[in-house]
C-alpha cells in the first residue's frame, strides 16, 4: 500500500470579521489554502432565523 496524498483541514470560529480577516492572511503567509466561505450557521436549513459568524476553512497538503 501507497498512501498519494494527506491534507490537513482546520476550521475556526471568529468573534469579528476584522479578526478573520487578520488570521487568513496569516495563515496564507504560512502556505494554508483557505476555502473563501466567510459566514457559517450550525442551524437547521429548516429554521429561517438563522444565526450566522464568521468563519474560515484551511486545507494543507503534506
Amino acid at each position: 500500500m501507497k498512501q498519494l496524498s494527506k491534507t490537513i483541514i482546520c476550521e475556526y470560529k471568529y468573534d469579528s470579521e476584522e479578526e478573520r480577516d487578520q488570521h487568513v492572511k496569516d495563515m496564507e503567509l504560512q502556505g494554508v489554502e483557505c476555502s473563501g466561505q466567510v459566514r457559517r450557521s450550525d442551524d437547521s436549513l429548516m429554521n429561517k432565523e438563522r444565526d450566522y459568524y464568521w468563519y474560515a476553512k484551511f486545507y494543507k497538503q503534506l
